[in-house]
């Protein structure tokens, strides 16, 4: 009945956004042309936008304009769950997410927010252009339908909170806001904190409220949500390095044209690579800006954090554990 009742409704998204007809909403004109719909809940200035945006822009170059991508952005083609469930209809052709956005399709996409697995911006690049990053977007790939391409640095998660916080100690019971997939809520239950899945759209009001005392997320994100209004409080524990990818049909990417799959595997690369740099300009200035508007930042002791976590993978994880030891030992020299 569920199934059923899926079906319905994505029939009636079809209908209702002109979808049905010769090309069956998937993009294919009668030209032999492509114009794509892009999935993106945020606007411009987030990441994940900025990355589809540069990913829309460098394929229809590369294309000579065979390929038109049309942006959706604010998530107004459906929720993140919705576009993916409905992407094989063609409610959307490509959409920007983070991997771990995937967990709910397939548990071996927690990877993506394991905590402490990446050292800094070097470390993470290194690992997603190389042989694991491959391997990542592969393996996640198969087991959900998707095909995963590019990878994006989103900057270190940190904790943006009501009062000072500096040691692990005190995030006992410390209410915070975090994202309802078990990965998150995992990590800060190791910490003994009190994490609250609610909305991000919602979280302002919530920290106004005292409802919770922080929540989590990449300095310059927590920006544009404006958080810095409702938390002065900046604690930088960068527990976790995840990364936006472009996300496609996996049967609809295999039956494309040779050329074409070259020009959006080379365009999803591009893309990763120059809003990774973006992102990390923006980081530097962000925090300068926090400081003048009279924010605290607060460093922690990374090392102490790090090895807090030293046996979470194993106890919690256990399936993930090879992939973290894997990942940490990028770049180190035997």
């Amino acid at each position: 009945m569920k199934k059923r009742f899926f079906v319905i409704t994505i029939s009636a998204i079809l209908l209702a956004l002109g979808l049905t007809g010769c090309n069956n909403g998937l993009g294919i004109n009668d030209d032999g042309t492509y114009t794509w719909k892009l999935a993106l809940n945020s606007t411009e200035g987030d990441n994940a936008y900025d990355t589809g945006a540069a990913f829309a822009q460098k394929v229809e170059e590369l294309t000579n304009g065979r390929v038109e991508v049309v942006i959706y952005g604010g998530g107004s083609l459906g929720t993140t769950s919705e576009i993916l469930e409905g992407m094989k209809f063609g409610v959307a052709n490509v959409m920007c997410e983070s991997v771990g956005t995937l967990s709910t399709f397939t548990p071996m996409a927690n990877i993506d927010a394991m905590p402490y697995l990446f050292r800094d911006y070097d470390h993470f690049m290194q690992t997603w252009a190389g042989e694991i990053g491959t391997e990542i977007r592969e393996t996640v790939g198969e087991e959900t339908g998707f095909k995963l391409l590019g990878g994006t640095y989103r900057g270190p998660r940190i904790v943006t909170a009501t009062k000072d916080m500096q040691n692990i100690e005190d995030f006992k019971g410390f209410k915070l806001r975090a994202p309802g997939l078990e990965m998150y809520l995992e990590t800060w239950k190791w910490m003994h904190a009190a994490p609250t899945p609610l909305a991000i759209t919602e979280t302002y009001t919530a920290l106004q409220q005292n409802t919770v005392e922080g929540q989590e997320n990449p300095m310059t994100d927590s920006m544009n949500y404006a958080f810095d209004e409702v938390c002065k409080y900046w604690i930088k524990t960068n527990h976790v390095y995840s990364s936006n990818v472009i996300i496609m049909d996996r049967e609809y990417f295999n039956r494309l044209p040779e050329d074409i799959q070259n020009a959006v595997a080379q365009a999803a690369e591009y893309a990763g690579q120059v809003i990774s740099k973006q992102q990390l300009e923006n980081e530097q200035d962000a925090e300068q800006e926090l400081i003048d508007k009279g924010c605290t930042v607060r460093e922690v002791d990374i090392e102490a954090f790090i090895a807090y976590f030293e046996d979470f993978a194993d106890e919690k994880f256990p399936y993930l554990s090879d992939w973290a030891e894997r990942i940490r030992a990028v770049g180190i020299e035997e």
